[in-house]
């Protein structure tokens, strides 16, 4: 399988693991501007829950796969892992650079969940999945990803705003997946290089948004 890239920030783990002369962690000046830049994206609770444990060393350890969608994953199935690679790409999607799909975000989720998250997220997120699927089956006589862009958008739409067959409940569940995507998005080189002023995600999913009315951070919590 082609790998497209390595995480951003390799060094960060390493620099992380710095000590002091007297046996303290040094946390370096990459890894406090990553931090700090990921809490004005996504918001300081959101940024808390993906942080946990090993999370930083794992994220930027993660190989990027373009083709990982093609197969099963770690905790999700293939048609799963294709939807997800959908709504990555609905979320952040490409512009003058890669969208979120491009960059196997979607991978980076399917590893960060089953590496750094409890069962009870894992089930979320699959369950979330699910349903997603079974609404657009419902909504439009087919899969999700054999769904329009538009339908595809609605439906999103719908789960973001607690409505028709979805319940809040799918609503916190998705802004949980959208903090997920913007966290394996940023941590890829594309989105640490190239698109820090294009993420239209904290302030609620939209779809693509011009990028002239984003401005150069788009900060705010979910």
């Amino acid at each position: 399988m082609e790998k497209l890239s390595t995480r951003v920030m390799d060094e960060t783990s390493q620099d992380a693991n710095q000590l002091d002369d007297k046996g303290t962690r040094i946390e370096s000046p990459k890894k406090r501007s990553f931090l700090l830049g990921l809490g004005a994206l996504i918001g300081a609770a959101g940024a808390e829950k993906l942080l946990g444990g090993n999370a930083m060393s794992v994220a930027m350890a993660y190989q990027s796969n373009n083709q990982s969608w093609q197969s099963s994953g770690r905790l999700f199935t293939q048609k799963q892992l294709q939807q997800l690679r959908d709504i990555c790409q609905l979320v952040i999607p490409k512009t003058g650079t890669a969208g979120a799909g491009d960059v196997d975000t979607h991978g980076f989720i399917d590893n960060q969940l089953v590496r750094c998250h409890a069962n009870w997220q894992q089930v979320q997120v699959v369950e979330l999945l699910k349903r997603i699927e079974s609404a657009a089956i419902k909504r439009f006589g087919t899969a999700f990803s054999d769904s329009s862009e538009s339908e595809q958008l609605s439906l999103l739409t719908s789960i973001e705003e607690a409505e028709n067959e979805f319940g809040q409940d799918d609503a916190e569940h998705f802004a949980f997946l959208k903090q997920m995507i913007v966290f394996g998005y940023f941590t890829s080189e594309v989105g640490a290089t190239h698109e820090l002023a294009y993420l239209p995600v904290p302030g609620g999913f939209t779809g693509s948004i011009p990028y002239s009315s984003v401005g150069k951070l788009w900060s705010g919590g979910m």
